[in-house]
C-alpha cells in the first residue's frame, strides 16, 4: 500500500478492479466504533461460521467499489461506496438487515470525492471523511448532505466519547489528529506527532482516549484535551499498523498490513504481535470486535498473483487465530468490517462490490 490510507483504498480498488473484474485501511476501510462488547455477553464461535453475500449495492460494473460500512443511527447498515472518478457519483446506500438496499444517496462535487470512511454521530446523522476533496461530510438519514472543508486529507472518523467526532488527517508536511462537533467546528491537535507519521485509522479506547495508527509502525494515543502520546517498542519494523479497535479484553487491536500480523497493545503500551495461523503474505486489512468476544478481520493477498486469496480472519483474545475463506468470492478484496444491527459481524468486499454477512 501506499503513504496515506486515500491512496491505498483508491488505488488498490482501481488496481484490483482493472486487473481482474481496493483498499487500504480503511479502511479505506473503514472502521468498528464505540465501545466493545462485553465479554460478559460474549459467546464463542460455533463450529461452523457461514458468510452469506449480497449484491444489492449500486452497480455500474467495474467502476463502483465500497470502502466502509457502519451500522446507523436508524438500525440499517449504511455502506460507503465509492466510484471512479470518471464514471458518475459517489454513493451512500443504506441496507436492511436482511441484506436489502432501501435507499442510495448520490454525491459529487467539482472536484472528486473519495469517501475514505464513515461513522455514525452523537446527532443521528452519519458522518464521512472525503479525502478527494478535503472535507468532512454529514448525512442525514434522509439524504442531505453537508460538507465542513478542510486542509488536509482526512481519512478514518469515529464518535468520540466527549460527543463530538475524532478524524485522523495527513497533509504535505504534517500530520494531525482532528476533532470535529456536530456544528463543523474543526480543532487540530499535532504536537507529539511525528512530521513523518502516515495516520491511519482512530478507535474509542477503553480508558476514555482516542488510539491511532501510524504506518510508521507507531500506535498513538489522544486525550481529549490533546495530549499526544505515541508508542512503537514491540512493533516489528515495517509492518505499518493499519486499523485499530478496543477488544472485550480492555486492549487495543490493531492489523499490521504489511507485516502480516495482529497487534494488540495494552492502555500502558505494551505490544504482542501474533501470526501463527495466518496464511504467509496475507495483508490484514480492517477489524472489529465481535459479540463472541474475538476479533474478527478482513484479509487478502494485495497483488495480481495472489488477488484470489482474500480470507476472513478471527482472532482470540489470547491470540489464536483462524481463517475462513467458504462462502465468498476469493477475489473479493474485503476491506471494511463492522458489527452490524443484527449483531452479526458485516464487512464489505471492495473489488466485487457486495457486502458479506457472517454467521457463527
Amino acid at each position: 500500500m501506499a503513504s496515506t490510507r486515500a491512496v491505498y483504498v483508491y488505488a488498490l480498488a482501481a488496481l484490483l478492479t482493472l486487473a481482474g473484474s481496493g483498499c487500504g485501511g480503511s479502511n479505506a476501510v473503514p472502521h468498528a466504533s464505540g465501545a466493545a462488547p462485553s465479554a460478559a455477553t460474549a459467546r464463542p464461535a460455533g463450529s461452523r461460521v457461514r458468510i452469506r453475500e449480497f449484491s444489492d449495492l449500486p452497480n455500474y460494473p467495474r467502476y463502483y467499489f465500497p470502502v466502509a460500512l457502519t451500522t446507523g443511527p436508524d438500525g440499517a447498515l449504511w455502506v460507503a461506496d465509492d466510484i471512479d472518478q470518471d464514471a458518475g457519483q459517489n454513493a451512500v446506500a443504506r441496507i436492511s438487515k436482511s441484506g436489502k438496499r432501501t435507499a442510495t444517496f448520490y454525491y459529487q462535487a467539482d472536484a472528486s470525492p473519495a469517501f475514505t470512511d464513515i461513522a455514525t454521530g452523537p446527532d443521528g446523522a452519519l458522518w464521512l471523511s472525503d479525502s478527494g476533496d478535503e472535507q468532512i461530510m454529514r448525512l442525514t438519514t434522509d439524504g442531505t448532505f453537508t460538507a465542513f472543508p478542510l486542509n488536509e486529507d482526512p481519512l478514518s472518523i469515529v464518535a468520540g466519547p466527549d460527543g463530538a467526532l475524532w478524524f485522523v488527517e495527513n497533509g504535505f508536511l504534517t500530520a494531525a489528529v482532528c476533532r470535529i462537533t456536530t456544528d463543523g467546528s474543526v480543532t487540530q491537535f499535532s504536537n507529539g506527532i511525528p512530521t513523518d507519521a502516515a495516520l491511519q485509522d482512530i478507535a474509542v479506547g477503553p480508558d476514555g482516549a482516542l488510539w491511532f495508527t501510524d504506518l510508521n509502525d507507531r500506535i498513538g494515543r489522544i486525550t481529549t484535551h490533546g495530549k499526544v502520546k505515541e508508542f512503537s517498542r514491540g512493533i516489528t519494523p515495517g509492518s505499518q499498523p493499519y486499523s485499530i479497535v478496543a477488544g472485550s479484553d480492555g486492549a487495543l487491536w490493531f492489523t499490521e498490513m504489511a507485516g502480516g500480523r495482529i497487534g494488540r497493545i495494552t492502555i500502558s503500551g505494551h505490544v504482542t504481535e501474533y501470526s501463527n495461523g495466518m496464511t504467509p503474505l496475507e495483508q490484514p486489512i480492517d477489524l472489529v470486535a465481535g459479540r463472541d468476544g474475538a476479533i474478527w478481520f478482513t484479509e487478502y493477498k494485495g497483488t495480481y498473483q495472489h488477488e484470489n486469496d482474500a480470507k476472513l480472519g478471527r482472532i482470540t483474545t489470547s491470540g489464536a487465530i483462524t481463517e475462513y475463506s467458504g462462502g465468498f468470492n476469493p477475489k473479493s478484496g474485503p476491506t471494511g468490517i463492522t458489527l452490524g444491527p443484527d449483531g452479526k459481524v458485516w464487512f464489505v468486499e471492495t473489488v466485487t462490490n457486495k457486502l458479506a454477512r457472517v454467521a457463527y
